[in-house]
């Protein structure tokens, strides 16, 4: 297990986005008929409490498909990609960076778009709301982006050391 570094904040963030991501953010893409009721009340307390606008279920926003597009990559890449970063921050995988590097740079280019709506979009929120919003997706940039970095460091300092030996 990872010493309290980066590494186990990308453990946190992995291992609690599993159930975030099964419970709350893949049920937009489903038919209503298909979600379970105590899933459809979190998310119906979570859109009223929060005011989302995004995460609303049964809802055909034909200007939101784009993020209809962006659930189902969470669904077919990054819902596999989280068990294997648990399993490889967990063991403290030395290929751990160039797969988080991917990650971190595809999350951090898709959260661009989310934050713009909430921030200029075509929706009903005032500004406090849009404020809250923002900062509830904020972490979902800063630490993909964050990992992002580092991971681009750590390839960068590998690959370095690699060319050194073989000159």
């Amino acid at each position: 297990m990872p010493t309290l570094s980066l590494d186990s904040v990308y453990l946190a963030y992995f291992a609690s986005h599993i159930p975030i991501t099964m419970a709350v953010d893949l049920m937009p893409l489903l038919p209503t008929r298909l979600i379970p009721q105590p899933l459809l009340a979190l998310n119906a307390f979570l859109t009223n409490t929060l005011g989302d606008p995004l995460m609303l279920i049964g809802h055909t926003r034909t200007d939101l498909t784009w993020f209809r597009a962006l659930l189902a990559c969470e669904l077919v890449l990054q819902l596999p990609f989280f068990f294997y970063a648990v399993w490889a921050l967990w063991n403290s995988c030395p290929r751990r960076h160039l797969p988080l590097l991917v990650y971190g740079v595809h999350v951090s280019t898709t959260m661009a778009p989310v934050l713009g709506t909430l921030a200029f979009g075509d929706i009903d929120r005032s500004r406090n709301e849009r404020l809250a919003l923002g900062a509830m997706y904020l972490p979902y940039l800063l630490v993909p982006l964050i990992m992002a970095a580092r991971s681009f460091a750590e390839c960068s300092r590998m690959f370095a050391s690699r060319v050194k030996k073989t000159e």
